[in-house]
C-alpha cells in the first residue's frame, strides 16, 4: 500500500480514538450524519508555516480552528465535526484532503495565517478556480462577510489558488486567511484570545448561514 494511505489510515484510527469526546463515530455512523463538517488547522509539527515577531502560524490556525469546532458543535445541531489536526502534529497536505474525502465529508474549511515581505494587511479566502460559482465560493464570501460585518477587518476579498487542499478535496473547499502574521498590528490581533475568538465567530456563523442556505 502506497505510504501515503498507510498514514491516512493511521491518522483516521488516531482522529477516531481523539474525538471520542466529541463524538466521532465510524465511517458508517458519519455516513448517516446529515452534514459532515472537516475543519483543518494548516501546517503542525516540524512544519511551523510563517513566522511573526512573537508568534507561529501553526499555533494560531491551530487555537482558531479549536474555537470554531467548539462553537459549531455548541449550536449547529446535526454536524458532525472532525479536525485535520488536533493537536500539534504534522499531516501532509494529500493527507488532509484523503481525510476529508474518506469521511465523505460535506464542506472543508481550512485555516491560515497569511504572510508578506511587504507591508499588507487583511483577510482572504481561496477557492480553486474550477470552483468559481459554486457552493465553495458561496461559503467563501459568507466568511469574508462575516470578517467585515462582525470582526471589523479588512477584506482582500475571494481569490483563486491550486492549493493541494482544495485541488484534492471532493467537496466545497475553502482556505481562508486570517490575517496577516507579518503585520506587527494584525499579529497581536490574531494571536491575542479577544482576536481568536471574534475570528472564529465569523467562521461560524459564516457556517450556519451556509448551511441555511443548502440544508
Amino acid at each position: 500500500m502506497h505510504k501515503c494511505w498507510l498514514h491516512i489510515l493511521y491518522v483516521v484510527l488516531v482522529a477516531c480514538i481523539l474525538f471520542t469526546t466529541s463524538g466521532c463515530r465510524s465511517s458508517r455512523s458519519l455516513q448517516r450524519q446529515p452534514f459532515v463538517l472537516v475543519v483543518d488547522a494548516g501546517h503542525g509539527g516540524n512544519d511551523q508555516g510563517a513566522a511573526g515577531r512573537r508568534s507561529l502560524e501553526k499555533d494560531i490556525n491551530l487555537k482558531v480552528a479549536k474555537r470554531v469546532c467548539k462553537l459549531i458543535r455548541k449550536k449547529c445541531k446535526g454536524v458532525e465535526v472532525i479536525q485535520t489536526r488536533p493537536d500539534d502534529e504534522f499531516v501532509t497536505l494529500e493527507d488532509r484532503a484523503g481525510m476529508a474525502n474518506y469521511f465523505g465529508a460535506d464542506l472543508f474549511i481550512s485555516i491560515h495565517s497569511n504572510s508578506s515581505r511587504g507591508w499588507a494587511e487583511g483577510t482572504e479566502t481561496f477557492i480553486h478556480p474550477s470552483a468559481c460559482g459554486s457552493r465553495s465560493e458561496r461559503m467563501a464570501r459568507l466568511i469574508e462577510r462575516e470578517y467585515v460585518r462582525q470582526g471589523k477587518r479588512k477584506s482582500r476579498g475571494v481569490k483563486t489558488a491550486n492549493f493541494s487542499v482544495l485541488r484534492n478535496t471532493r467537496m466545497p473547499a475553502v482556505l481562508t486567511e486570517i490575517g496577516f502574521i507579518s503585520n506587527r498590528k494584525e499579529e497581536k490581533f490574531i494571536k491575542s484570545k479577544r482576536g481568536q475568538k471574534k475570528l472564529a465567530r465569523c467562521i461560524s456563523d459564516a457556517f450556519a448561514r451556509f448551511r441555511e442556505e443548502y440544508p
